[in-house]
């Protein structure tokens, strides 16, 4: 379990956030590590998190464990990292023991605990967590790139429990984080065409940016115009849906997209119970496939992925913020108009830029120029 020291960031309440000092260090256990904390990303279940909505996360919680830091100490039997190594996490607490994780798919272990969601998170000055979810940072990737691989990891579990999508047609329905990283994954293992559908007209750009040959507006038109226009972009239905927001609306739209045969993953976090329609399902065979969280496969793929260039961190980050700005930061997080929000322990700075081009800015001053190109 991470135990965090220094500053930390508490979301205390649905939509109250509160930086304080954390609770005095205590000796590692065998197997720990504690880590300094230099970048850590505002995800959508953080969001959630923060809004009260999450189904999985009770309040009070520090949260946050899309991280790049550094190890300042372990514990003994620590093996695989050293003080000063830089590392990025994978959130997965498990067991170890239970079924799932004796057959590998220890994103399903039967005690899973996530790092910022059931345990306290690296939204702190320092958080300690079991040494053997921490993976080593390559020297030619920044702290931005880095803290993006873990949301990635999710894109790339999603991709592989369809059975890859080389040569496949893609939709991916909603282009927050997730849904971008699902077209950057899909697209860098070898998708023959992706189309997309996002509420926000800056998310659709960036769509387009990142290799959708069509980003939809699914307002504009009833579902099955939408659906329509989404098969032509395409040339025939997909093969497989990525549904990375999970409301009725996107499900449904998933569900008659989908081709006889097909395969809708679901990445978005419901927030309730949704519908299904049925008799579509079962008369088409479709499939549909929840995803969660990743494992350690999926995280090497991801950074594989960025190294090679794959996903351009300067459109994801739409906000950069100091620790102590934690609650501007979560605000920003949950309006429309961001993507990606960074929170950092020493503040933004030229040296956490993304190797991909992302351009760090100096303070929080920057943030009005930041809300004008970007969403959640």
């Amino acid at each position: 379990m991470a135990v965090v020291t220094g500053r930390e960031v508490v979301i205390e309440a649905p939509e109250q956030v509160e930086v304080r000092e954390a609770p005095a260090e205590r000796p590692l256990a065998p197997g720990e590590a504690r880590v300094r904390s230099v970048v850590v990303g505002i995800c959508g279940s953080d969001v959630h998190a923060y809004r009260g909505v999450h189904p999985f996360i009770d309040l009070p919680i520090v949260p946050g464990h899309e991280v790049a830091g550094v190890v300042e100490e372990i514990g003994p039997a620590v093996r695989d990292v050293t003080p000063g190594t830089r590392v990025l996490l994978e959130a997965n607490v498990v067991d170890g023991t239970c079924r799932y994780c004796r057959a590998g798919v220890y994103n399903q272990c039967a005690h899973l605990l996530v790092v910022g969601c059931q345990t306290p998170g690296a939204m702190a000055d320092r958080f300690v967590v079991p040494a053997e979810k921490l993976v080593r940072i390559p020297d030619d990737v920044s702290d931005d790139d880095a803290a993006v691989v873990e949301p990635l990891s999710s894109a790339t579990h999603a991709i592989r429990l369809a059975g890859g999508v080389d040569g496949k047609r893609v939709a991916v329905l909603g282009t927050g984080t997730i849904g971008l990283l699902t077209v950057a994954a899909a697209k860098a293992s070898g998708a023959a065409v992706v189309a997309t559908t996002d509420l926000i007209a800056e998310n659709r750009a960036r769509a387009i940016a990142t290799g959708s040959v069509a980003a939809l507006d699914p307002l504009a038109g009833s579902q099955a115009e939408v659906a329509d226009a989404i098969r032509d972009a395409l040339g025939e239905r997909p093969d497989v849906t990525f549904d990375c927001v999970a409301v009725q609306a996107t499900i449904d739209l998933g569900v008659d997209l989908a081709q006889r045969g097909g395969t809708v993953i679901v990445l978005g976090v419901p927030t309730d119970r949704r519908s299904v329609a049925l008799p579509l399902v079962q008369d088409r065979e479709i499939t549909i496939q929840g995803s969660a969280m990743y494992v350690r496969r999926d995280v090497e793929r991801a950074l594989q992925i960025v190294r090679s260039g794959g996903v351009e961190t300067r459109r994801l980050i739409t906000g950069r913020f100091p620790i102590d700005a934690a609650p501007q930061a979560f605000e920003a997080a949950a309006s429309p108009e961001h993507v990606k929000v960074y929170v950092y322990t020493d503040g933004p700075n030229s040296d956490t830029a993304g190797s991909n081009g992302g351009d760090a800015t100096s303070d929080a001053s920057r943030d009005n120029s930041d809300r004008a190109s970007g969403s959640s």
